[in-house]
Formats: C-alpha cells, structure tokens, sequence
C-alpha cells in the first residue's frame, strides 16, 4: 500500500518537531468506511465487498465514538501499519481485520489516490504556518496550561476524513487524526486546529483549577464541557493575534452559540486577562465559576 511519511521540523530552539504527519493507508480506509456507514444515506457501490464492509461498519463499529477506548485502540494500530500489506498481525478483531483487508482492494483503486493526494496538499499547506508560527505558539501554550509542550514530535494522522468534528485526539501518548476534506480545517485554520487539538493533552491544570473552584463555590457549569469552550478560546485567540484579520474557529462556526452559549462575553472577560498575564490562574478559573455556574441545588 502506498505510503508517505512526512516529519516536519519546526524552528524550535532545540531543533525538534512540532508534529509528525503521516499520509496512512489503512487509516484513510478505516475512516472512510466508518464516514461512509456512519452517513443517513449511502448508496451502494457495485463492489459486494465495498458494500459489505461499509455494513459491517454500520452494525458494528460507528456505534462506538472515535474516541472510545475500543475505536482508539483500532486507529493506533492501524497507525503503526502503514506500511504492511496485511492486517494479520495488527491484533484487531478478526471480522475487522477481514473487513478492512477485503475492502481494500477497491479503496486502494477508486478513492486512495485522490484522498492521498488530498492529504499531501493539506501538509504542505499546514507546514508553512508551522514552520512561521509554531515555534510562538508551543510556547504560548505551554504557558497558559502551565504544562510542557510534549517532548516528542506528536502523531498526526492526515486523513479523507476525522469523524463529525473534522478531527480527534486521543492522549497518553497524544495521537491527533485531522480530515483533509473537512472545510472548517483549510487553510490558516488548519493552524488554530492542530493547536487546539493537541492541547487537550495538555489542559488537565485548568480543568483541576475549574472543578476546585466549582465545588468551593457549591455550583455547575450552565453548560456541560465548559474547559473545552476555554481550550476553544485558548487557541483561537492565540492564532488571532498571530494572524491578521483571522477569525478563530469557535466564533466563524458558532460553536459557543451551539454548545455553550453566553460563554463568549465570559471568556473574553474573565479568562483573556490571565492569557495577558494580567491576572493568575486561580482568580481566572474563580472569575468564570462566577459569572457562568449556576447553583449546583439548581
């Protein structure tokens, strides 16, 4: 199967890379099989192992999230399979070992060659951005979650498609997969998004800040994943001050509208201080308790 691995290093000051993209084989499948299953309508190809597997997917796998246990032990091994023309060693389940190895045939010919090309045009036109501004914002970062930007060069693997939100990062070790068709990730996008989603390996601090401070003031956030909306912030805001004229992602999508509205005027009051350095991280996380928990009894 054919294969690319690109590792791009970033201007960092101890010449290590930032991320270490991979153009994989056998993910692109998995991720299109589960796209395809996963969709309200899809017409079958004229391919009946094509047709049985995207099947199998939809009465076994799409039930599980991408970020289940079980969906990111199959995307870590596939990972480490790049280069291997069978599954047989991968310890995935039979069926899906079976599935994924009769499908590939007509993947390998009808949808692989665009969706590898499609994969190596997004790297090239992340990498620039990267090479321009990754350096300010690992630093960045680091700083606001008060952890250590990882050590090694983070997995990023470039696929057709990443599940409804365009991408997904698992952790321990981060493994970020990110869609190369996913509109809301083209262009200087792409560089807010591969931030945001290798800070969710990095943002334990200010959950544990959040929660102290919610349980000490007896009260609940208005809306469920409130620290998502602040990692939202986080890398949008960074990228805008990088990028002139950018819009961050939360904000062009509306995604504080549909997930946690009234948050916007919050962060921008209580959380932009302490990414100033005007403020700590205790009076921040106290601040937004405040202004966005409801009484807990409530």
């Amino acid at each position: 199967m054919k294969s690319l691995l690109l590792v791009f290093l970033a201007n960092l000051a101890d010449g290590e890379p930032i991320f270490e993209f991979h153009n994989n084989f056998w993910v692109n499948l998995h991720h299109s099989l589960y796209e395809k299953a996963a969709a309200k309508s899809n017409e079958p190809t004229d391919s009946k192992e094509w047709n049985a597997a995207v099947e199998y997917y939809r009465r076994e796998v799409v039930k599980n999230d991408l970020l289940s246990e079980e969906m990111s032990v199959v995307n870590d091994r596939l990972s480490k399979l790049e280069h291997a023309q069978s599954l047989k060693t991968s310890g995935l389940r039979p069926e899906l070992i079976a599935m994924l190895e009769s499908a590939a045939p007509v993947y390998k010919t009808r949808w692989w060659p665009s969706h590898y090309q499609a994969n190596l045009d997004w790297i090239a036109a992340a990498s620039p951005l990267i090479a321009k501004y990754g350096d300010v914002l690992t630093k960045q970062l680091a700083a606001a979650y008060q952890t250590e930007w990882p050590k090694e060069p983070i997995r990023t693997d470039v696929s057709a498609y990443a599940g409804w939100a365009g991408a997904y990062t698992a952790t321990h070790p981060t493994h970020i997969t990110v869609s190369s068709s996913d509109p809301g990730y083209q262009g200087e996008a792409s560089l807010e998004m591969l931030f945001h989603e290798a800070s969710h390996a990095m943002i334990g601090k200010i959950e544990d800040a959040l929660s102290a401070e919610l349980k000490s003031q007896s009260k609940l956030f208005q809306r469920r994943g409130f620290w998502h909306a602040v990692l939202f912030y986080t890398s949008g805001e960074l990228t805008r001050r990088l990028l002139d004229g950018y819009v961050a992602y939360a904000i062009k999508n509306g995604l504080y509208d549909q997930g946690w509205r009234g948050a916007l005027p919050v962060l921008e009051k209580d959380w932009k201080p302490y990414l100033d350095g005007k403020i700590d991280l205790a009076t921040a996380a106290r601040r937004m308790v405040t202004d966005y928990g409801t009484n807990a009894d409530h």
